[in-house]
């Protein structure tokens, strides 16, 4: 049998790796032998390609403000010193900038973060870090030697939005444009909850009941509601008049979430409740409260469709997130709205009865009461009063007992100002029979109307009727006007033809006279 001669193999078109390792040159032997000389042009032909220069882009996903830290941070937690410096550009020098960055509710919580040009050790060419909408990135020109660099560090600015964001586990104000979008000109606010306590927020004991199972008791209880697979996605509608403690109830909620490590956003309008859904779910578990939805909520304003895809699509069952909403005008709201599936529980805050009115005035009077104090009576005066209303109570009690130079409030003093407040709220109210606004408005319209169609009899209470007539009325006077340019018409075009015939008649005249 021939022989044959071995293959020879195209080590050009072989993807050989390089890999440090030992004290010793290893070459391939498969699928042949690699000889010296294929060993160094296999050498050189990788030496060129990791000297290649490439444009690598690396984003970090988030609120702008949130990622530019987190990659600042990073690159600092590598390298320890990164230098800010200038860049030439065919416009001219191009300087960094130094961007503060609120990271808390205290002035000294501050942080400021350098944007722009940067220069890294060990890394050949500088690079840029910025931010845009959707959060920050770094991107530089580098060799392909470098190119791992720049993912190391996006990939360690993801850890720290993961594990040390500087709004997760935070409560935060967000501010929402006329577009219903998050205003990226102004950072987020940081609520200082100092000395905010569940005791503060002062209900009916139904109420408070209501508060706590639906609201407070899956922020505390987290991990069993995982255990036990009770949804975290949850949407609670409070409704009750101007005035009845929602807004505080929202910083104690603010409180309890913070201290049980949830997030807090609290929406300055409901109309972001979209925008806000998306920054939260980089947060998760979340609280989102907003105030006032009923503005939104309004079948005229197509924005309330948005609003129900929201609650039913963009929340999904597996999201850890808790969607509070609030009202003054429940009636304004969409029945669609309050259906179950919608919300999970809707909580009316009513104000204070007698018993809830006596928590509400030791709450304020604080240590100037004496324990054993009698409110019966005081609280019978200031039931179904807001508790701003009582506020002012004990303050003007307060006033009487410094007037008298006493160190202590008596069930006097606060009766007193409860009668006296009782009367000032009476002179505000309407007196029998005095017209209402919506009454001296109805007048006027009747008075236009009998100015313009003559006398409308009000005598009775047969509202449709008489708008039916009314509307018949001036129906028939359009009809009549129209009838009456219909019979000028007519007459004109009668006029128009006989003067025709005329016309004819003459030129028949005058065509003889000439024949003759």
């Amino acid at each position: 049998m021939n022989s044959m001669s071995p293959v020879k193999t195209d080590w050009s078109t072989v993807d050989t790796q390089v890999r440090h390792d030992g004290k010793e040159i290893v070459l391939p032997g498969d699928p042949t032998r690699m000889g010296y000389d294929d060993a160094i042009r296999t050498i050189q032909r990788i030496k060129e390609q990791e000297e290649q220069v490439f444009d690598v882009t690396e984003t970090v996903a988030g609120p702008a403000w949130d990622a530019i830290v987190a990659l600042n941070r990073a690159m600092q937690d590598i390298y320890g010193v990164v230098l800010a410096q200038s860049r030439m550009t065919f416009f001219g020098e191009i300087k960094p900038d130094l961007l503060t960055v609120i990271t808390g509710p205290h002035v000294a919580d501050r942080v400021q973060v350098p944007v722009g040009q940067m220069s890294l050790p060990n890394v050949s060419a500088p690079v840029i870090v910025g931010l845009f909408g959707g959060g920050a990135y770094i991107k530089g020109e580098v060799r392909r030697k470098d190119r791992t660099i720049l993912i190391e560090i996006a990939n360690r600015a993801r850890q720290f939005m993961r594990e040390a964001s500087i709004y997760r586990g935070r409560a935060i104000s967000l501010l929402v444009d006329d577009d219903g979008d998050i205003s990226l000109s102004q950072q987020p606010e940081f609520m200082d909850l100092a000395g905010v306590t569940e005791s503060q927020m002062i209900h009916t004991a139904e109420t408070e009941a209501l508060i706590r199972t639906n609201i407070l008791s899956p922020l505390r209880n987290t991990a069993a509601c995982r255990k036990h697979k009770i949804p975290l996605k949850r949407g609670i509608l409070l409704e009750g008049r101007y005035g009845t403690g929602k807004t505080l109830t929202a910083r104690v909620t603010a409180k309890v979430a913070i201290d049980n490590g949830w997030t807090f956003v609290m929406l300055n309008r409901s109309q972001g409740l979209k925008a806000a859904i998306e920054f939260a779910k980089a947060y998760q578990p979340c609280v989102i409260f907003a105030e006032d939805i009923d503005r939104a909520a309004d079948r005229e304003d197509e924005e309330v469709n948005d609003l129900v895809n929201m609650l039913d699509g963009l929340i999904t069952k597996d999201m850890e997130m808790m969607v509070v909403l609030t009202t003054n005008f429940i009636d304004k709201i969409d029945r669609a709205l309050l259906r179950p599936g919608r919300f999970d529980a809707v909580i009316s805050i009513q104000p204070p009865d007698a018993a809830t009115a006596v928590r509400v005035i030791k709450a304020y009077a604080g240590n100037l009461l004496p324990e054993d104090t009698d409110l019966t009576g005081v609280a019978d005066l200031v039931a179904g009063q807001i508790p701003a209303m009582i506020r002012e109570v004990v303050e003007r009690a307060k006033l009487a007992m410094l007037s008298e130079s006493r160190a202590s409030l008596s069930a006097e003093d606060l009766y007193v100002s409860a009668l006296g407040m009782k009367r000032h709220q009476e002179l505000l109210e309407p007196k029998e029979n005095e017209p209402t606004a919506r009454d001296r408005l109805a007048d006027g319209l009747i008075d236009i109307i009998r100015e313009a169609f003559g006398e409308v009899d009000v005598s009775t209470d047969d509202l449709s009727g008489q708008l039916k007539r009314l509307d018949d009325r001036v129906r028939g006077s359009f009809r009549k006007q129209a009838e009456d340019l219909s019979t000028v018409k007519n007459i004109a075009a009668a006029g128009a033809e006989s003067s025709k015939k005329g016309l004819d008649k003459t030129e028949q005249v005058l065509r003889a006279v000439n024949e003759v």
